[in-house]
């Protein structure tokens, strides 16, 4: 029996040490500052970290321009995760970044209501006469910057703006519209459309007119204990990280 516990005490400490993770007996709260569309395998994550470590995690949610504008305001948390890296690098031109590291591809589609499938087949139905959309904010959430640009490249902007009945704050609420049927589609990330898949389908978008937006997890400059924050980056970003937003619809940077 002594030597079975060993045994498992060993495999358990061996993990720790694999994602960087030793647990402490002083018990400490991380806050993180997290965009909304990544809620549900940073929920998972944060599960798990809290629970290998003993160290409790705060993860605030919302649009990544929302959480820009508290992280400046306030000066206070230790990791932030938006939904692109624009707002790592307006934070970090502001001095305010110690470090970052790309986790995934956060890729933009065209989400349609199950029910509307056949009237939304190409990204130019957008633009048809009856058609209602949602569009993300372009001031509070990552990808509402990232429609208006697809809207600009695929030169159809005004017509396609024209059915638009309501504007998001955040990806969850865009993609909650379009399961509930309150519009017929929206451009949301790939993620949230496979998350909803009974209800939201999905149609692509040529790929000339976006580049992906990338995950990437970065250590404010205002973490109280930077190297306990560093745990939670680099567990944030490990390999098995990686597979957890893979199962969530997600897609990896090496394809």
């Amino acid at each position: 029996m002594r030597k079975w516990i060993l045994n498992l005490a060993t495999c358990c400490f061996a993990f720790f040490v694999c994602f960087g993770i030793i647990p402490s007996a002083g018990a400490e709260e991380l806050r993180i500052f997290v965009g909304a569309g990544l809620r549900q395998p940073v929920d998972q994550l944060v599960q798990e970290f809290q629970e290998q470590t003993g160290h409790s995690v705060f993860a605030d949610y919302g649009g990544s321009g929302q959480l820009l504008t508290k992280i400046e305001a306030a000066s206070k948390g230790d990791l932030f995760i938006p939904g692109s890296l624009f707002y790592i690098e307006k934070l970090e031109k502001a001095g305010r970044i110690q470090s970052s590291h790309s986790v995934v591809y956060h890729t933009p589609v065209i989400g349609v209501n199950a029910r509307q499938a056949q009237r939304v087949t190409v990204f130019e139905d957008l633009a048809k006469s009856g058609i209602r959309l949602a569009m993300g904010d372009p001031k509070a959430m990552a990808f509402g910057r990232t429609a208006l640009s697809i809207l600009e490249k695929s030169g159809m902007r005004e017509a396609i703006l024209k059915n638009v009945t309501v504007y998001g704050a955040t990806v969850n609420q865009l993609a909650l519209y379009v399961s509930q049927g309150v519009v017929d589609a929206a451009i949301i990330g790939r993620s949230d459309a496979f998350q909803n898949r009974e209800k939201i389908a999905i149609v692509p978008i040529p790929e000339a007119w976006f580049q992906s937006e990338i995950i990437a997890v970065a250590i404010l400059k205002s973490a109280t204990n930077p190297d306990l924050a560093r745990m939670l980056s680099d567990y944030l970003s490990s390999a098995h990280a990686v597979e957890v937003f893979q199962q969530h619809g997600f897609l990896p940077l090496e394809r």
